[in-house]
């Protein structure tokens, strides 16, 4: 079935319905669904939920076909029938920051939980929707607003992302829900055992995610530290389906074809330093976390990276950029490091001052490994949620 209920044990709690993607594809906002649906909420909360994603894999999500057109049909064909029947006293949903997103699916589940007269939660699990919106067709945006007018919460995953949210949410109805990990699952008893030459990146291999600058940095590494291996995971497709904009300059992004980029360098005489791993998962993903050096993600746009809370909970130093959540949670030369989006050089020599000092990169390790069980755990954020879902019940409509 396209869209289901997952079995979720039943309570006497207020009914509250979930919407939106599981896994698979095992990636962000799939895993975030999950780890809310399978922590302590579910004995606090009668929770039913209608899963929308229909693709198993990245490489199309976000593209336009047949499929998506008799998915809409579905989403609704499912959504009204549950509103009559479980009667939810919230709604649960994360919005896109796509045009895509919204027209096809986002406006009218929020429409039609305003019809049922549903309380609404929605959660924004990126940074980039502000900057989308302002390319958004006219009478899209002006939808959008409407839309947005009467949900009763809308959720960031950053102080500095509430602004996301400008002109469309009134700012007293804006709160901060940080991304959420099962520590337990990324224990790393290990922390400075690792391959001193090993230098990871996880994410899609996308200009917008900074793989292309993270590839030209190689051979500026390399030249010095001939054994470096960067270690590249996830999927590599064409165009950019959901970051238009530099988070920082707000400036739109200069479309870079990924494919040429790797071209270039497997050609060139550091092919030896390039390892392309494709999409890894479970234990394979850990495995290769425990044994990287360092976390390396060099986004123009973000919310709060999964995978940077994954290379944090393993205990390993994380060079970003300070885009969305990633500029409160990384403090610079405390726990990692920030570089400007696009400055190659830069990141090159940030990645080279934690090869040359491991007493620095290990410190840097142990902190974000005890920062993630301090902040990020799944049940700490899964009780915000909590407090969250009760304010909004016990408001009057």
């Amino acid at each position: 079935m396209l869209l289901s209920n997952e079995k979720i044990d039943k309570i006497a709690g207020p009914s509250v319905l979930f919407i939106g993607p599981y896994p698979p594809p095992y990636s962000g906002p799939e895993l975030g669904m999950k780890l809310l649906l399978e922590s302590k909420l579910k004995e606090k909360f009668n929770i039913h939920f209608l899963k929308t994603n229909f693709r198993k894999t990245n490489v199309d999500k976000g593209k336009f076909d047949l499929r998506m057109v008799i998915a809409f049909f579905r989403f609704l064909f499912f959504l009204i029938p549950k509103l009559i029947l479980y009667k939810p006293a919230l709604v649960y949903y994360p919005i896109t920051p796509t045009q895509i997103g919204w027209v096809g699916r986002d406006i009218w589940c929020l429409l039609i939980c305003r019809l049922f007269n549903k309380k609404c939660i929605i959660h924004l699990r990126g940074g980039h929707l502000r900057l989308n919106l302002q390319a958004f067709h006219p009478l899209v945006r002006a939808i959008v607003g409407y839309s947005c007018k009467y949900v009763s919460l809308a959720l960031v995953q950053a102080e500095c992302l509430r602004d996301q949210f400008e002109n469309l949410v009134r700012p007293n109805k804006v709160e901060v829900l940080y991304n959420a990990i099962e520590t337990k699952e990324f224990e790393n008893q290990n922390k400075n055992e690792y391959e001193r030459s090993n230098i990871l990146y996880m994410g899609h291999m996308t200009q917008a995610k900074g793989y292309c600058d993270l590839v030209r940095a190689i051979p500026m590494v390399a030249r010095k530290y001939p054994d470096v291996k960067f270690f590249f995971a996830g999927n590599m497709r064409k165009g950019e389906r959901g970051v238009f904009f530099d988070q920082i300059t707000g400036q739109k992004l200069k479309y870079e074809d990924p494919f040429k980029i790797e071209e270039e360098i497997v050609s060139s005489d550091y092919k030896k330093n390039y390892v392309k791993l494709g999409i890894v998962q479970g234990d394979e993903k850990k495995a290769l976390l425990a044994k990287a050096n360092i976390f390396v993600l060099p986004s123009y746009s973000e919310g709060f990276s999964r995978a940077v809370l994954e290379a944090l909970s393993m205990g390993k130093p994380v060079i970003c950029t300070p885009v969305g959540a990633h500029k409160e949670v990384i403090k610079d030369g405390i726990n990692g490091f920030l570089v400007k989006p696009g400055d190659v050089e830069h990141l090159a020599e940030r990645i080279m001052i934690l090869l040359e000092d491991v007493e620095l990169r290990n410190r840097m390790g142990v902190a974000n490994y005890w920062y993630a069980r301090k902040l990020f755990d799944k049940e700490m954020v899964a009780a915000q949620m909590g407090n969250y879902m009760e304010r909004i019940m016990n408001e009057p409509n």
